[in-house]
């Protein structure tokens, strides 16, 4: 067999995202059925995690990370609209995508602090070489 026949078997192209997808949604319903919280929302996280990484893949953003917070806002606003309308069922599935949001936007904020604290200084010195002569 030759080399570009291996290599065309082993480069599929297929993405193992939309399966941890599925996975993430199963275990999300799994957890609102038998009322599991922390499966419920490893569930979800699990979720956004795929869809982040699936957006990077594909090249529609250059940061999971930013990804991963716009999505922890959504989960916030829908398991909001959840919780107030305070119907049977609900309010265990709002409460489940508010705690998964809040976790996905304090990863978002980590991230961020993160970054100043590691590449904050860089900034700094660049402005500071920059000053005019007269």
């Amino acid at each position: 067999m030759s080399e570009d026949a291996k290599a065309d078997l082993v480069n599929t192209g297929s993405s193992p995202w939309p399966m941890f997808i599925a996975l993430g949604l199963a275990l999300s319903e799994v957890g609102v059925l038998f009322a599991l919280r922390p499966v419920s929302v490893s569930g979800l996280l699990l979720f956004v995690g795929s869809v982040a990484g699936i957006l990077a893949e594909s090249g529609y953003v250059t940061r999971s990370t930013r990804s991963i917070g716009a999505q922890g806002i959504a989960l916030l606003v829908i398991g909001s609209v959840l919780i107030l309308r305070n119907q049977t069922g609900m309010t265990i599935r709002g409460q489940s995508i508010v705690i998964a949001g809040v976790l996905c936007f304090v990863l978002l904020l980590l991230r961020i602090g993160y970054h100043r604290l590691r590449f904050g200084n860089t900034n700094r010195t660049s402005d500071a070489s920059e000053s005019s002569s007269d």
